[in-house]
């Protein structure tokens, strides 16, 4: 992992920040934006699994859940009637959980300790948008 990764990762952490923020002042559109927001990142989150995955070392219920991740971030998008905020937030922490019992020896040291603090901020943006 290089710099970049780390740079490029705190730099996702931005939107999160401003749209919660907006959220926050009741600024049209923001909750729409986050929650879209959220949905590409944890998609991207499967993602990362799903190319985990590949290695072969991994037990193969990681590949189904890369693929449920993507699918169920889909459904925050697909069912806006509902504030997915606080299930989103809870969506980040047990993936990282997951990531953590499971794919701590796949994945580098740096990378997890970078997904720690990544979920963290951006499960809690999504708690204090989503408690409105």
């Amino acid at each position: 992992m290089t710099a970049w990764h780390s740079r490029l990762g705190y730099a996702g952490l931005i939107p999160f920040v401003v749209l919660s923020a907006l959220v926050l002042t009741e600024y049209p559109q923001a909750s729409a934006w986050l929650l879209s927001y959220s949905a590409l990142i944890y998609s991207f989150l499967g993602g990362l699994l799903w190319f985990a995955s590949l290695n072969g070392k991994l037990p193969t219920h990681t590949l189904f859940v890369s693929v449920g991740v993507m699918l169920w971030a889909w459904l925050w998008l697909l069912l806006p009637q509902y504030n997915w905020h606080l299930a989103a937030a809870i969506s980040f922490v047990l993936l990282w959980l997951y990531e953590r019992v499971y794919l701590s020896d796949a994945y580098p040291r740096g990378f997890m300790r970078l997904r720690q603090w990544l979920t963290s901020l951006a499960a809690l943006s999504l708690l204090l948008a989503g408690s409105l």
